[in-house]
């Protein structure tokens, strides 16, 4: 039987050797891109996938309230499913707004991944899994799923000083004890105080200590100083805010359906009043053209608007020292009389001054 002869080392041991190599390096580089895949994300991103029942098509919108993170972005729903990944290179919150303008944490970690699962008929009800953070969110929640305002407040207030090391801690003091129509910024410092020692390279703690320090320190009725230009170029000044009797100064955006009805029932009071009443509005979008879309489409003509596109970073937001989202400062005769006010209330008060 003839039998042809093997290449030069294929046969043997020695010729296996290298091959043996090359495929070991191979396996491991399979194994490592797999479990790559299975954590969902590299170390310098964050990666949101969720699962939402009752809804096919659609469009939710996220921002991230501590600044980490410019503009607004648009996450794509399709079939109910939808996948979301961000640049992320240290702890950081964001906000997911559904269409009918829900909000949703998501707490992000570098290299992490969460995933969102619920029924778009109960929002409220949403669970974010994949991280400790989300969980202890998570867990907030069921705890005030069904408790009194006062209860509410309670539940956040202690939940923040038992995990002053999560950034939890710090979005809850914002939304319950700042970002309100009735803030509470004695029991905000004291609970920042304790959040800040636990997370020293948080600089969005220090940008919540200014802020609350700032509303503690305007005097009673002082205007802050204001420097910033309107959508259409022209200076926006403390001085703009003296000319009319009653001035209200108004933190919107179009993803918030009552800052915008606010600010179209204010439009409207205004251009009734011949002169007495002037609206500024301060437009959080990161887009002007979203932001003269939204003028256009609710006829609001006669507002002042500032929209510098640096959304809760934006000079004019900061300077009046504003919290929330909406927002409002209601000016009498050059002199702030009330803020933070709710629809109903700040329009009383316009009446009253306006009587």
């Amino acid at each position: 039987m003839h039998t042809t002869p093997l290449p030069a080392g294929e046969g043997s041991g020695v010729g296996l050797i290298p091959f043996i190599y090359r495929m070991k390096q191979l396996y491991i580089l399979i194994l490592a891109v797999l479990t790559l895949a299975s954590c969902g994300t590299d170390s310098r991103h964050f990666k949101l996938e969720g699962r939402l029942l009752n809804i096919n098509q659609g469009e939710f919108y996220v921002y991230c309230p501590d600044g980490a993170m410019r503009g607004l972005d648009t996450i794509k729903v399709q079939a109910g499913r939808f996948t979301y990944t961000t640049e992320c290179d240290a702890p950081k919150t964001l906000v997911v707004v559904f269409p009918n303008y829900t909000e949703q944490p998501v707490f992000a970690h570098p290299g992490k991944s969460v995933d969102i699962k619920g029924d778009a008929s109960h929002l409220k009800e949403l669970t974010v899994k994949g991280t400790k953070d989300n969980e202890l969110m998570n867990k907030f929640r069921e705890q005030i799923h069904s408790a009194s305002p006062p209860e509410v407040l309670k539940a956040a207030r202690q939940f923040a000083a038992d995990h002053p090391e999560s950034i939890v801690a710090t979005y809850l003091v914002r939304r319950y004890f700042i970002d309100t129509p009735t803030p509470d910024f004695a029991t905000a410092k004291r609970l920042l105080k304790d959040i800040a020692a636990k997370q020293p390279d948080n600089g969005y703690v220090d940008m919540l200590k200014s802020m609350v320090a700032g509303r503690e320190s305007t005097p009673n009725g002082a205007l802050p100083k204001l420097n910033a230009r309107d959508i259409n170029g022209s200076s926006v000044t403390t001085a703009t805010l003296k000319k009319a009797r009653t001035t209200v100064v108004l933190a919107w955006s179009t993803w918030n359906y009552t800052s915008v009805s606010m600010l179209r029932q204010l439009d409207q009071r205004a251009k009734a009043s011949n002169g007495r009443i002037a609206v500024v509005g301060i437009c959080l979008n990161p887009s002007i053209k979203q932001c003269r879309t939204a003028l256009k489409s609710n006829d609001i003509t006669t507002a002042t608007i500032i929209c510098d596109g640096r959304m809760v970073d934006g000079t004019a937001y900061n300077q009046m020292e504003m919290v929330g989202l909406p927002d409002n400062v209601l000016i009498e005769n050059g002199r702030i009389k009330k803020r933070s006010l709710t629809m109903s209330n700040l329009m009383n008060e316009v009446d009253k001054i306006e009587k």
